[in-house]
């Protein structure tokens, strides 16, 4: 059974506005960026996008985005895994998408991680868990 953690932030849904004389102008998100703003932001956190007119769309139509992140507990965070992940999980969220985080625990007991104890690797991602969360 994997554990689930869920970031939840304000429902928004990014609009035109159109009017026959004018030209066409964003309404704002509530985090204050742009539709531009908030796909760059988006892709400043990976080399590549599969499908950026599909993220692009994603952010201006979708009133709630989620982005999933799976991990498997397996010991002592190292300190680039822990800052990376926050670091980008707040860009996201700050574009309006919300996180959910699945442990993995039952992958890390088949994979022998932490002795293969579920307690343990229950434990671990617990931690894992609040060392993103500070």
């Amino acid at each position: 059974m994997s554990s689930e953690v869920e970031n939840v932030a304000q429902d928004v849904e990014g609009k035109l506005a159109v009017s026959s004389d004018a030209p066409v102008e964003e309404a704002p998100h509530s985090s204050g960026l742009t539709l531009e703003e908030r796909y760059q932001l988006c892709r400043s956190v990976a080399e590549e996008c599969q499908m950026e007119d599909e993220l692009r769309r994603l952010l201006e139509k979708k009133p709630v985005i989620y982005a999933y992140d799976g991990f498997e507990p397996s010991g002592r965070m190292h300190i680039a895994q822990g800052v990376m992940k926050a670091i980008n999980v707040n860009k996201l969220t700050k574009c309006g998408v919300h996180f959910k985080f699945w442990v993995a625990d039952w992958f890390a007991q088949l994979n022998n991680k932490m002795g293969g104890d579920l307690k343990k690797i229950q434990t671990v991602g617990r931690y894992m868990v609040e060392v993103w969360k500070a």
